[in-house]
């Protein structure tokens, strides 16, 4: 169910690559990939709509805790673990490099054995500390971590009738705060990434809610026009976003479209792309890919600047759309193996050790 927003999780996924690549065809990076840091919130509400999905009825029903939070754990924590483990010898290798006189930046500043405990134990972006660490686009598993616990607890109390206002109440509070703070964007990770997450995955837990008492496909060409309106109008908000903050609301806006658009069992010509098998391979991999590109751009930048004598953000012309193509088609192919030997592998031990 819901394969095409796999799908989109993948994409999304990819955009994020893009979003860290230091490889512009010209002096700077093309609007939308300059704003695609914002598909973490594309998660985020996605998240919050299949966890709706997937356990809000059940937590009224009685799922205990204990397995709930260990599900969760079993599917983020094994892959979180891994490529923190990964990131202990670049990091050994770079500070050796950097104290020998080699050059490069003193790792010790942010990696060091505090934010690794930190990272360790999910907490590194609760606002303990003033700078992201080790495997940096873990800050988004560690808000969900906590995401995750709060949407069972308020389940429990606040949010026992599937109301359309709490979630709508949660989201609203969490944009204030964030757009009220001095950030001119939604760039927010290691200090208030928890109130980001927040705000995004209630939406999503309103989308779930409302889909059902809503009509918005009634014909075949509605699906067509829906489909086609949703993804112009994503890329059109995301790519103008920059730091206008009445344009980031709207490119979240034109998030909740697209996933209440693609949500529908109806297929138009996107919807039929996305469920293509290749489409929902790369959607079924997405948090591996998304957890292996830090790591990735990290080594090649270091090639780059440490071996070839190269500076990434020289404007690469053409050549940067090669090596971007090069590096998505990388990460995807070796998310292959972490997902099907790290992530899948400990996700279905826990399902069996908790039967």
């Amino acid at each position: 169910m819901f394969k095409k927003l796999e799908s989109l999780r993948g994409i999304a996924a990819c955009m994020v690559i893009l979003y860290h690549s230091p490889f512009n065809y010209g002096s700077q990076p093309l609007g939308i990939f300059n704003n695609s840091y914002l598909f973490v919130d594309f998660f985020f509400i996605l998240s919050g709509f299949v966890m709706s999905f997937a356990y809000g009825e059940k937590i009224l029903e009685g799922f205990p805790f204990y397995k709930y939070i260990s599900l969760r754990l079993g599917r983020i924590y094994p892959l979180h673990l891994f490529m923190l483990l990964a990131w202990v010898p670049y990091v050994l290798i770079k500070q050796y490099l950097y104290s020998a006189g080699y050059g490069g930046t003193d790792q010790i500043d942010t990696s060091n054995i505090y934010t690794f405990i930190s990272n360790l134990f999910l907490v590194h972006s609760m606002g303990i500390h003033s700078n992201l660490s080790w495997n940096y686009p873990s800050w988004s598993i560690s808000t969900e971590f906590f995401a995750y616990i709060s949407f069972f607890l308020i389940t429990l109390s606040v949010d026992k009738k599937n109301s359309l206002i709490i979630p709508l109440i949660i989201s609203a509070v969490s944009y204030v705060f964030i757009f009220a703070t001095l950030y001119p964007n939604l760039d927010i990770t290691y200090d208030f990434g928890f109130i980001r997450c927040l705000g995004a995955f209630y939406i999503g837990v309103f989308l779930f809610r409302i889909r059902p008492k809503i009509n918005l496909i009634k014909s075949d060409k509605m699906i067509h026009f829906l489909e086609v309106t949703s993804i112009l109008l994503l890329i059109l908000f995301v790519t103008f976003s920059n730091n206008n903050k009445p344009i980031l609301f709207l490119t979240i806006i034109s998030f909740a479209l697209t996933i209440l658009v693609f949500s529908s069992n109806k297929n138009g010509v996107i919807g039929k792309f996305l469920e293509l098998k290749l489409m929902r391979e790369i959607g079924v991999r997405s948090y591996s890919i998304y957890m292996l590109l830090g790591l990735f751009w990290a080594v090649i930048m270091n090639i780059f600047m440490h071996i070839l004598y190269i500076k990434p953000e020289t404007t690469f012309g053409f050549t940067s759309i090669i090596i971007n193509v090069i590096v998505i088609l990388s990460i995807i192919a070796i998310s292959k193996y972490s997902y099907i030997y790290i992530e899948k592998y400990f996700r279905d031990l826990v399902k069996i050790k908790l039967k």
